[in-house]
């Protein structure tokens, strides 16, 4: 296994972790802030990648659309962050699931094939600890 594949495969236990965490003590809003701000940090990491890729294209129409697609995910994410628990878990999820759209419908030129891959499998690994917390969080 690669180091992004073993890497990126971590970085889903605190997704479970938390979620395990809030089924566990549903009243703890500890949990949801850990689930919480572990998305919004990942999502912004995901819009961060996008950034980077927009620093090698040569093409400058497509590089200023993939900086302002980078910055996306991180205001989701910081409005995650002062939203209501149930929200910010829905808002995350479709987070999510928009850069993986975006990613599988109109990879930027420089993004691996291999990236496409482990990110669509990563994302089809978060989006149920995400709407789970949702579903939970109420």
């Amino acid at each position: 296994m690669t180091y992004p594949r073993l890497l990126g495969f971590a970085g889903i236990a605190p997704f479970y972790l938390s979620l395990a965490a809030v089924l566990l003590w549903p009243q703890s809003q500890l949990a949801l802030v850990a689930l919480v701000g572990y998305a919004a940090v990942i999502l912004s990491f995901l819009g961060a990648v996008h950034w980077g890729l927009a620093m090698q294209m040569d093409d400058a129409a497509q590089a200023r659309r993939s900086y302002v697609f980078s910055v996306v995910p991180a205001l989701l994410g910081w409005l995650a962050l002062i939203a209501p628990f149930q929200p910010a878990l829905i808002m995350l999820a479709a987070g999510f699931g928009w850069v993986w759209l975006r990613e599988y419908q109109n990879p930027p030129v420089a993004m691996p094939a291999w990236y496409r891959q482990l990110r669509g499998m990563l994302t089809a690994l978060v989006l149920p600890a995400l709407v789970l917390g949702a579903i939970f969080s109420g």
